[in-house]
This record gives structure tokens, sequence and C-alpha cells, in this order.
């Protein structure tokens, strides 16, 4: 017991420290040399924000991951993702002792991202917040466990709550809560509005959104030329986390470079593509599973990942705060389903798509309420669907016989 104490207490130290960081990254180059060169960026991405959280030098602001990044980058702070941190965790194999540990304060039915992250704020080794900023759409959970968080870290806590329909009126009260909550933030954190970093920040996020449009286009060849394992793991993590820094342009730009060079050698990740696959939901299960083993046994390739569909148009630089507007109001997975349903339609025929699965991760509202209706009009196209549930952080949650079982019978409808 003593020993497990004092490993926990030298692994806090250890993440506090930011001089850990710069000495891990040549060491961490050297492990994922023969990566492809977007994930090495993603790492050292990773390893950047977290030695400027820890370092504490600018404000850092806790985001939930519908929080548009450019926010925190527009006012100058550090944007910190505890979502992302509990992937990561569990990606390590280490969700195990900070779930159980947030499992004695909350319910187990919330969403075991946030759990894990609640676990690991209690731990202590999470960086502490100057400000949490939350928005309601999408996670239902998202506002109630960020206040939480500012009881417990003793810090302010703003809220954002866009209106569930799309509408001039619903604009205009978005925008004034945008303008309301950046100068209120900027205000408690003793940070001027600089309009020019704001805009530089909506630039910035239109450079790298230039990319991901080329990035999805190429994604439609014949064989799939980039995993969506991955889709859903760093590349989703960039989406929620880079959007609005220098980091995210170099990020897809080498992404870019790299699938289209497979491209043009007609190259898939798979050996032989039988079967092409959407995954719907942001997310997979991020501890070590099989799931992704078993459907590249059977020559079925994820093809696209709902996460990364683009939604939001054009931003413009010099109206920041309508920008952010439209890219929150036009998100296809809030408002009614229909949106979604649409966007799924789209996916399913720009990528040749010839099988749909639905992770429906335990404890999301969102990522399970709508898979019965989606399940209902893919039916209708004759399109085999598989409602895959399942829990991306928490492995006790994972049932390795019946997801296999699942797995083959749905690959089975498509042969």
């Amino acid at each position: 017991m003593r020993e497990n104490k004092f490993r926990i207490k030298l692994l806090r130290w250890f993440l506090h420290l930011p001089a850990t960081y710069p000495v891990m990254r040549p060491f961490l180059d050297l492990l994922n040399l023969k990566e492809n060169p977007a994930f090495r960026i993603w790492v050292q991405f990773l390893l950047d924000i977290m030695r400027q959280a820890y370092a504490h030098k600018r404000p850092v602001i806790w985001m939930n991951s519908f929080v548009p990044s450019e926010m925190a980058y527009g006012m100058g702070a550090i944007p910190f993702f505890p979502e992302l941190m509990a992937s990561l965790t569990s990606y390590m194999g280490w969700s195990h002792r900070p779930i159980a540990k947030a499992d004695s304060r909350l319910s187990t039915d919330l969403c075991s991202f946030y759990r894990c992250a609640l676990g690991l704020a209690l731990e202590g080794f999470l960086p502490k917040p100057d400000l949490i900023l939350s928005s309601s759409h999408l996670c239902d959970g998202a506002n109630k466990l960020f206040h939480y968080f500012s009881k417990t870290y003793k810090c302010p806590h703003l809220m954002l709550d866009p209106p569930y329909h799309e509408s001039s009126s619903s604009h205009q009260y978005m925008k004034e809560q945008i303008k309301e909550t950046v100068e209120n933030a900027c205000h408690l954190l003793h940070l001027p509005i600089h309009r020019e970093r704001f805009s530089s920040a909506i630039n910035l996020s239109n450079q790298a959104r230039q990319y991901m449009v080329k990035i999805n286009g190429l994604r439609r060849s014949i064989p799939s030329p980039f995993p969506g394992s991955e889709g859903l793991s760093y590349l989703a993590g960039m989406n929620f986390y880079s959007i609005g820094s220098p980091w995210a342009i170099q990020f897809y730009q080498s992404l870019y470079h790299f699938i289209q060079n497979r491209v043009s050698k007609q190259k898939g990740y798979l050996p032989r593509e039988k079967f092409r696959l959407l995954w719907l939901h942001h997310v997979r299960p991020y501890y070590k599973n099989e799931i992704f083993h078993i459907l590249n046994e059977r020559e079925a390739a994820v093809s696209f990942e709902e996460s990364n569909y683009l939604y939001w148009p054009s931003l413009d630089p010099y109206k920041p705060y309508e920008s952010l507007t439209h890219k929150i109001l036009s998100n296809v997975w809030a408002g009614p389903i229909e949106r979604r349903v649409k966007a799924i339609e789209e996916m399913v025929q720009n990528y040749s798509i010839d099988g749909v699965i639905h992770f429906s991760h335990w404890g999301c509202r969102q990522s399970c309420g709508g898979a019965a209706v989606i399940g209902e009009w893919l039916k209708e196209k004759n399109i085999p669907y598989l409602i895959l549930p399942g829990d991306c952080t928490d492995p006790n949650n994972y049932s390795q016989g019946q997801t296999r079982t699942r797995l083959e019978a749905f690959i089975e409808m498509m042969e």
C-alpha cells in the first residue's frame, strides 16, 4: 500500500513538473519514428499543451469538448479538455483507479469519460483551472459535472446554452451569449480583449479547415487510405483541441500529404478491402480491445467516421462572435435528429458505404438516444446496421465475446 501511494505521488509530481515534457519529447519522437508524421505532431502538441498548462504562465481554461477551442486561443488562454485526458488515461491502461475513485462520489450511470476525469482531478493529476467553460449542447452531463469541478477547484464557471432550433433569433441570442461569455472570462482572468487575436484564431481555424476538406475528399478513395481507428483517436482529438492554433495547420497539412501519397499509390490501409464501413458517434473504446482487429480480419475497412464530418462553414475572421455562433449552431448532432440523418445520408453516399456501425457509449444519452431512429432510416435504404453497445474508457463494461459475436454477425449480413 505504501509503495503504491509513493508511486502515485511520484507520478503526480512528474506530471506537474513543466520540465518533464521537453525531456520526454525526443524519447517519444524516437519511439514513434515509424508512425505517420501527423501522429508525431499530435504527440508533440499534447506535450506542448500539457507543459503550458502545468507551467501556468497564462490562464488555464477547462472546457468540455463541444466548446469551440477558438474561444480559448482567441482570449490568449490555454485550453484544457478533461475528457481528452480521460481517453488518454484509458489508452494507457490506467483508467481503473480514477474511475473507481469517482464512483465513490458519483453515479455509475454517468459517462465514464467524466468519471475518469473526476477521478484524475480528485487524485491531483490535472492542472488547476483558472476558469471553467462548458456548453450544454450535445452532452447533458457536461454543465453539471463542470459546475462540480468549479466547486472543487473554487474557480468561476461560465456556461453556454445554445438554443435547440436554428433561426435568425437563435443566432442573435447565441452571438450575444458568446460575446458576454468572452467579456466575462477576460474580466475574470484579467486578460485584455484583443479582436486581432480573435481574428488570428479564426484565420488559423479556416486554414486548418481547408486541409480538413481536402483530407475528407481524399478519404473517399477506394481502397480506404486511412484507418478509422486513427480517425477516432488522434484525428478526432485534434478536431476538438487544436483548431484555432498553429498546431492545427501543421497537423492537418502533414496528414493531408500523408494520405495524398497513399491515394496516389492506390494503397489502402488494409491488404484487401471487401467492405466499407461508416462509424457513428464521436468515440471508440480507447483501452485494449479487439474491435478493429476483428474488422480488419474480415476485410472490413472503417472508411469514415461521423466525428470527422465537417459541419461548419468557413468563418469570418472579422466577425469572431458571429463565426463561433455559426460553428456551434451548425452542429448536426444538436437539434432535430433529421439534421444528423441528413449528414449520415451524405456520408453513406460520399464514402461508398456498405454498412454502418453505431457505437453506443454507456452513459451517453446523445449517442444512444437516436440510434434506433437512424436504424429505421438505414433499414429503408437496405444498408446493414449494427448498434454496438460499449464503453469508451471503462474496460469493465467491455464484453469481448459478445462484441465479437455481434461484429461477425454484422459482417455476415453484408456478405
